[in-house]
């Protein structure tokens, strides 16, 4: 148990870009041959995926909040926890899936903003984001611990 406590004591490094999508810069983005299926894990927590033959290939979490948004002084749902199976990389399903999770949240759930959080190492993931339809926000490099966000330095990249 002192394991699974020790670490979240750890100071981590967050080195990320925000983007986000309103009703204004929404994409239409093309059809794909799948069903998106969905979930509620919990009150923070919706699950969106494609399942094929009982296996999911792709899946990604709408958080009704989280934490780090309030750096930049936004509040809003946020897309995180996003995989898609190897085998089907590639194949547009991931900016897809992100641009409908957007759509509904925006149209469907009456939100003003929605973001996605990646960091800003990960090429393939930003690629997508950006083929969604969803424009940078705010890059934020900070150490974290437990709850705790300092040495924050941001960079906007628009105005709102």
């Amino acid at each position: 148990m002192f394991r699974k406590l020790l670490k979240y004591l750890k100071v981590i490094d967050i080195d990320v870009l925000i983007y986000s999508m309103t009703k204004e810069t929404i994409l239409a983005f093309p059809e794909l041959d799948y069903t998106i299926q969905s979930e509620v894990v919990n009150e923070n927590k919706k699950k969106y995926f494609i399942q094929i033959e009982d296996k999911i290939i792709h899946q990604s979490t709408l958080f009704k909040s989280i934490y780090l948004l309030q750096l930049i002084q936004k509040k809003g749902q946020a897309i995180g926890e996003c995989f898609t199976k190897e085998e089907f990389k590639g194949k547009s399903i991931y900016p897809f899936v992100i641009n409908y999770i957007a759509k509904d949240a925006i149209i469907n759930n009456n939100q003003k903003e929605v973001f996605i959080i990646v960091n800003s190492d990960n090429v393939s993931s930003i690629r997508g984001i950006e083929k969604a339809g969803f424009t940078i926000h705010t890059k934020i490099k900070a150490n974290r611990f437990l709850f705790f966000h300092y040495n924050v330095t941001k960079t906007d990249y628009f105005s709102s």
